[in-house]
């Protein structure tokens, strides 16, 4: 239960550092290169309560862990203060405070400036959530700045994104919206891969990636990276086809299609949120032997559990056949767009992408 709750609540930081920092941005530039835009500060004051709130969700197992014998408050008291998880729920938790008063006092404020010191307080906010990373607890000074790059990437992309497509009013200068949002987030998508491969290599060699789907930790990533399929496909639609679509049909609504990019992207940031309660593979045949293999992946394999069990491919004519309908689905998927289908339809088919693509590369590989 706590395993669910935390994974949701990871989520939901995700979902509310991306919502104030989109707000922030769009607020930067001038009418006539966005839609118009309504977030009040309401929901401001909630995505920064929300931070605080959903940022003490993973200490909960070390509370439920500690409590019957210390009592809950002397419990609290601890690991808030001599646990460097708790040390650093107390750093997000105090500016977030900062930045709950910052808007409850300067929200209608619209002179750039106001904007610019709000990004700058959501940036210390990621630099809180930076230093209490796996990363950075292996890396202080690398993983840390690789954890604050990747994440600050993320929250500025898909901040834009959820903005546009759930507090837009109208879709009046979606063209000239797309023209500076498309290169920024070409930019932060290219960043987000560099240093997501470089936090996967704090946790594993890369050549042990196959090895890791044993893992709860490793089947996790493998989800989330299997969602990046669809993510490439609606970042295509949205970024390139809909320019043109807009030019001959200046009266079309992108905003669905834009909101099942960022459904796409809400189920990577569970998948996410369920990596980070999973130990990772750095030790692989030490969790094999102390957890075993993952519920998931003993559904393709029911053999001897070793420590010394390793993961090879060795692909099949069942492996083959579902990449080959992986990749139909995809395409499909794209196609559904011109065919002027439904989005959700669309979503649908992005889902049997990634449940295809997964289930072809699991019945794809030898444990030996």
């Amino acid at each position: 239960m706590i395993f669910v709750l935390t994974t949701i609540s990871e989520a939901l930081v995700y979902t509310c550092f991306a919502l104030l920092m989109g707000s922030y941005i769009f607020s930067l530039f001038p009418s006539d290169l966005k839609p118009k835009i309504m977030v009040s500060q309401k929901i401001k004051l909630l995505a920064v309560a929300g931070i605080a709130i959903f940022s003490f969700t993973p200490l909960l197992n070390l509370v439920t862990f500690l409590y019957e014998d210390y009592g809950l408050w002397q419990t609290l008291y601890s690991i808030i203060f001599t646990f460097g998880v708790g040390r650093a729920w107390l750093f997000l938790a105090i500016f977030s405070i900062i930045l709950g008063l910052y808007i409850f006092f300067f929200d209608k404020k619209t002179a750039s400036i106001y904007s610019i010191i709000g990004i700058l307080l959501i940036f210390v906010l990621i630099a809180g959530l930076g230093w209490s990373s796996h990363a950075s607890s292996i890396s202080p000074v690398k993983g840390f700045i690789t954890h604050f790059t990747h994440f600050a990437s993320v929250v500025v992309w898909v901040g834009i994104l959820m903005i546009v497509s759930w507090f837009s009013r109208n879709t009046e200068n979606w063209v000239n919206f797309l023209k500076w949002f498309h290169v920024m987030a070409l930019y932060c998508f290219a960043i987000v891969i560099i240093t997501g491969l470089s936090l996967m290599n704090f946790s594993m060699e890369w050549s042990a990636y196959p090895d890791s789907w044993m893992l709860s930790y490793g089947q996790s990533l493998l989800l989330k990276h299997l969602l990046i399929i669809p993510l490439i496909g609606y970042a295509f639609i949205n970024g390139i086809i809909m320019k043109r679509k807009l030019q001959k049909e200046s009266n079309f609504d992108p905003r669905p299609w834009t909101k099942v990019e960022f459904f796409i992207i809400l189920l990577i940031f569970t998948a996410t949120g369920a990596l980070s309660q999973q130990s990772p593979p750095s030790n692989l045949a030490h969790i094999l032997s102390s957890e075993g293999i993952s519920p998931l992946f003993a559904l393709f394999y029911d053999g001897d559990i070793q420590p010394s069990l390793n993961v090879q491919f060795s692909p099949e004519l069942n492996g083959i056949l579902l990449g080959i309908v992986a990749f139909c689905f995809f395409v499909v998927s794209i196609i559904s767009f011109f065919k002027k289908m439904p989005p959700l339809f669309s979503f649908l088919l992005s889902i049997l992408v990634v449940i295809s693509a997964y289930l072809a590369l699991l019945l794809s590989v030898q444990v030996v």
